[in-house]
């Protein structure tokens, strides 16, 4: 009699990425998001909340580097899915970009 052998698949890695979107018509009922780029990154599994801290720094060297002109961007630090599209986030950030610095909404800038 042959023994019954039941295979077990693997849970797939799961990935995880920084991502960086230019709003497109920010504020507006039209209002979409324009993928930029996405940057697979390690986790350190001890400290995953390392990673949270490092998106707003990271997205703020790519869109210098990067040449990007004014206007409103969000940076995504997620998971991604089988197409290595942005999917479950686990933080965002929200950029006003002047197209070399980070825009400062008045009342922040008047201490109120």
């Amino acid at each position: 009699m042959l023994n019954e052998v039941t295979w077990i698949a693997k849970e797939p890695r799961v990935r995880h990425a920084f991502s960086l979107c230019r709003v497109v018509d920010a504020g507006t009922a039209d209002e979409w998001y324009d993928l930029l780029g996405v940057i697979q990154v390690p986790i350190d599994r001890l400290a995953p909340q390392k990673l949270r801290d490092q998106l707003l720094p990271w997205a703020l060297a790519t869109l210098s580097a990067g040449g990007y002109n004014f206007g409103r961007y969000h940076a995504s630090y997620s998971t991604l899915d089988e197409d290595d599209e942005p999917y479950k986030a686990f933080a965002n950030e929200v950029i006003d970009w002047s197209g070399s610095t980070v825009l400062v909404p008045v009342e922040q800038s008047l201490g109120g």
